[in-house]
C-alpha cells in the first residue's frame, strides 16, 4: 500500500492514554499526528462513567503517582480533570477526529497501516496506537437479560441521569469505580453496597478510609460477601435477590463490575494474546505487528490501571518509536500548563 504523505502516528481513542501518546509526539517534533475518537468528545469514559462529585484519582491502590512524561496531574474532581486535560491539549494542539469508529486495521507488506472507520473512512499511517480502554464495554451480570423489561431501564453500569435525591440505590462491585459511585451518593440517597467478597482489598487508602468512615457513621449499608443472583420486579421497582440473604428492594441498582477487552478488535488486527486476553507486548508497549502499539488500561493487567499509568504508557510509546526510527530527543517548545 502506498500513499504520498501518510500519518506518522494515529492513535485510536482520545482518552488519557490516547491524549498523552499525541501531546508526547507533538512535543518530541512529529509533525503529522491524528487522534481518531468515537465519541463527540475526548475522556468520553470520566464523562459517561464518573459522577460530578467523584473524585479523579492519580493513584491507584496506593502506587505512587510519578509522571514520566508530559502529560501530569493531581486528584481532583472530575469538573477539574477535564479544564486540566482542555488546557494541556490547548498547549500542545494535535488534530481530532470525533465520531469517528475504527472497525478494521491492516498492516500491508510496504509497512504501512490502513485504519478503516465504519463510514468508510481510510486512514493510512505509519505506526498505529490503540487507547481504547476496557470501560467502553462495561461488565454485566450474566442474568441482566432475565432482567424484567418493566424495571430494565433502572439497573444501570453508571450514575448518568440518575437522580438521587430521596432515592434507594444499590452499588454492586468491589473496586474503587463502586466505592466512588457509593460515596458520591451517600449526600443524597439511601445507598447500600454489595461486595461478594468479605473484605475490600482493591481499594486505595483515601477510598478504604472513606468507606469505613461511611459505614462507621450509618451513612452507607455495606452489603459484604453477598453475591446477587438475579433482578426481579415488584412495584415496578428493582429487586435485588440474593444468595445469602433476603431480598430488597431499590430505585436503582447499579453495576460496577469492571470492563472487558475488546478482545476481537485487537485480534483481528493481528494481535496476539496471552492466557488472560491481555495483548502480549514490549517494554516499548509495541505487538508482535510492527509498528502497532497498544496504550493505557490495555497495556496492563485489568485492574492494575491508572490514569497516570495511561498517561505514562504515552511516553513509554513515543519514546519506543523515535528509538526505532534512529531519532534523538527533539522538544518543542509549548506553554507550561500548571497542575491543578
Amino acid at each position: 500500500m502506498s500513499q504520498q504523505n501518510p500519518l506518522e502516528i494515529l492513535v485510536i481513542g482520545a482518552g488519557p492514554a490516547g491524549l498523552s501518546v499525541a501531546a508526547e509526539a507533538t512535543y518530541h517534533g512529529f509533525k503529522s499526528v491524528l487522534v481518531l475518537e468515537k465519541g463527540a468528545d475526548h475522556n468520553q469514559t470520566v464523562r459517561q462513567y464518573y459522577p460530578e462529585e467523584k473524585r479523579v484519582d492519580a493513584s491507584y491502590k496506593g502506587q505512587e503517582a510519578i509522571c514520566a512524561g508530559v502529560f501530569c496531574f493531581r486528584d481532583t474532581t472530575k469538573k477539574g480533570f477535564l479544564e486540566h486535560v482542555d488546557r494541556l491539549m490547548r498547549s500542545y494542539a494535535f488534530p481530532f477526529a470525533y465520531s469517528a469508529h475504527v472497525d478494521s486495521i491492516k498492516r500491508h507488506s510496504d509497512g504501512l497501516f490502513s485504519v478503516t472507520g465504519s463510514d468508510g473512512t481510510q486512514y493510512v499511517a505509519e505506526h498505529v496506537v490503540i487507547a481504547v480502554g476496557r470501560m467502553g464495554k462495561p461488565n454485566r451480570p450474566d442474568f441482566f437479560s432475565q432482567i424484567p423489561p418493566a424495571v430494565r431501564k433502572e439497573v444501570r453500569f453508571d450514575l448518568q441521569n440518575i437522580n438521587p435525591e430521596g432515592k434507594r440505590i444499590l452499588i454492586v462491585g468491589g473496586g474503587n469505580t463502586a466505592v466512588e459511585f457509593a460515596l458520591s451518593l451517600t449526600p443524597k440517597a439511601e445507598v447500600s453496597l454489595s461486595y461478594r467478597k468479605k473484605e475490600f482489598t482493591r481499594l486505595n487508602p483515601m477510598n478504604k478510609h472513606l468507606l469505613e468512615g461511611d459505614e462507621t457513621q450509618g451513612r452507607l449499608k455495606v452489603l459484604r460477601g453477598t453475591n446477587i443472583t438475579a433482578v426481579g420486579e415488584k412495584n415496578g421497582k428493582p429487586l435485588a435477590i440474593f444468595a445469602e440473604r433476603e431480598e430488597m428492594q431499590f430505585d436503582h441498582i447499579v453495576f460496577a463490575i469492571g470492563g472487558s477487552s475488546p478482545t476481537a478488535f485487537l485480534q483481528n488486527a493481528g494481535i496476539e494474546l496471552d492466557d488472560r486476553k491481555n495483548p502480549k507486548l514490549n517494554e516499548w508497549l509495541e505487538t508482535n505487528v510492527p509498528n502497532l502499539f497498544v496504550a493505557g488500561e490495555l497495556s496492563v493487567p485489568q485492574g492494575k490501571g491508572s490514569i497516570i499509568v495511561s498517561f505514562n504508557s504515552g511516553q513509554t510509546i513515543v519514546e519506543g518509536i523515535m528509538r526505532k526510527l534512529g531519532r534523538s530527543r527533539n522538544p518543542q517548545i509549548v506553554s507550561f500548563v500548571p497542575l491543578p
